[in-house]
């Protein structure tokens, strides 16, 4: 034989609260370094610009395996337009307007062709250059699609600083001159 005796439901324990930790998430379009990335950042900092003894910031780029040739060459009789005499870096080949030239992180100013003068910097002011061999479109835009290349200018500077450099084009056709203070 059996017999069923009724049962009450109990009441559940009320659950504790629990403190959660928090979290930050932070996001950052500024790369590092090389290490610290995936991308390829390549670093030239004043001690290499110094050895080399580059005088230009164009002369600091032509001379990188990832940049192409000029598209407008400063002793060219048959060029013309608002970009003759200006200096550009082309990434990869790709046109000096899919390279995105910045100072200190942000755009340098552009011709109405979207070209980036890069003699308006001079070398002495120059901390380090930071160029991203990769395309970065996605973070900057169309104008990055070869690459970035990011001047740091030196910021605690005392004193003063000059130098000269007088030389001749091939062929005794012109003189270049370059003077940073």
């Amino acid at each position: 034989m059996a017999a069923v005796a009724p049962a009450m439901a109990q009441d559940a324990a009320a659950p504790q609260n629990q403190q959660l930790e928090t979290v930050t998430v932070t996001g950052s379009r500024i790369r590092k370094a090389d290490v610290e990335t995936a991308q390829p950042i390549l670093v030239l900092d004043r001690a290499a610009i110094e050895k080399q003894g580059f005088n230009t910031v164009v002369d600091i780029l032509s001379n990188l395996t990832e940049a192409g040739s000029p598209p407008i060459s400063r002793s060219s009789v048959l060029a013309s337009g608002e970009n003759v005499g200006g200096y550009y870096v082309d990434l990869r080949n790709l046109g000096p307007n899919r390279t995105l030239i910045l100072l200190n992180g942000k755009r340098l100013g552009a011709t109405s062709d979207g070209l980036q003068d890069l003699s308006q910097v001079p070398v002495a002011a120059i901390e380090r250059i930071e160029v991203l061999k990769d395309g970065a479109s996605a973070i900057y835009g169309s104008d990055a699609i070869a690459g970035v290349v990011n001047i740091i200018t030196r910021r605690n500077y005392d004193g003063a600083e000059a130098s000269a450099y007088i030389g001749q084009y091939d062929d005794g056709d012109g003189t270049k001159q370059t003077y940073s203070m």
